[in-house]
């Protein structure tokens, strides 16, 4: 609550709190389209059979998001995001390098990704 209202306080003043004056998005289950630059990235993860070499998507913003804090326990405010990880429909390989408006739901990572926050992709098309 305290995050919001400095938010809401920064964005009405201007730029008086330039690091809370981002877009700030919200959690699922509210869609969101946010524009960026799809790349393939390159990881490791420790699993149960030690640890595995990973391919994922990432969504690298032109400039830093906020994310406010939803319903469930996991949503925590997240102040300043440029990069998301795409959670992708099995099959799907989104196109890559070049700047598109991706389509989806913002999810709080609980271990599970490689960014704070991740985005469920739904669809994306090239950004103007």
């Amino acid at each position: 609550m305290r995050f919001r209202t400095l938010l809401l306080t920064g964005l009405a003043i201007g730029g008086t709190f330039p690091a809370l004056a981002h877009d700030c998005q919200p959690y699922q289950p509210e869609p969101v389209t946010l524009t960026g630059e799809i790349t393939l990235q390159h990881g490791t993860r420790n699993g149960p059979k030690g640890v595995t070499r990973e391919d994922y998507y990432v969504l690298t913003l032109p400039q830093m998001i906020c994310v406010a804090g939803g319903t469930a326990e996991t949503d925590e405010d997240v102040e300043s995001i440029d990069a998301l990880q795409l959670k992708l429909p099995q099959g799907v390989k989104p196109p890559l390098g070049r700047r598109m408006a991706v389509t989806g739901t913002l999810f709080h990572s609980v271990g599970d990704g490689h960014t704070d926050v991740l985005l469920t992709y739904d669809s994306a098309k090239p950004a103007p």
